[in-house]
């Protein structure tokens, strides 16, 4: 099984301080995220609670964490609060089969979030969150 780096999320209270940190420090070049227009997870995408940059390799997102994001997406943990590690890996199934194998708890929303996406949430034993995707044929 192959995997890459998908993105790295960073947690942000003041998502556009943050972003421009980025842009004005690093040169990076924001861009549109690919979020789904329709029966997607609850969470606020709109430029005070998203930043997203993508240089064709790799992403950075910076997100600002919510109150309720765990109730409003029937999440166990939320991926936004301390950040986390996206890895795309190319047989969901099988890392499904081997975090059960392991008593390992995850949030399977499916395609939650990203169009051609699906995603799933875990975390590490040193309760990293860890995001693993796969993409959609």
């Amino acid at each position: 099984m192959s995997w890459k780096l998908h993105h790295v999320n960073i947690p942000a209270r003041f998502v556009r301080e943050t972003a421009d940190f980025y842009v004005q420090v690093l040169g990076m070049t924001e861009s549109s995220p690919t979020f789904k227009d329709r029966d997607r997870g609850v969470f606020h995408t709109d430029e005070q609670n998203v930043a997203w940059f993508d240089n064709g390799v790799s992403q950075l997102h910076i997100a600002r964490p919510t109150h309720h994001f765990c109730a409003d997406n029937n999440f166990h943990m939320d991926p936004l609060v301390n950040g986390h590690v996206a890895i795309e890996v190319d047989d969901l199934d099988a890392v499904r089969a081997r975090l059960r194998e392991r008593g390992i708890y995850f949030a399977d929303p499916g395609n939650w979030a990203l169009n051609g996406y699906q995603q799933i949430y875990c975390l590490d034993p040193a309760m990293n969150a860890v995001e693993i995707n796969q993409r959609m044929s």
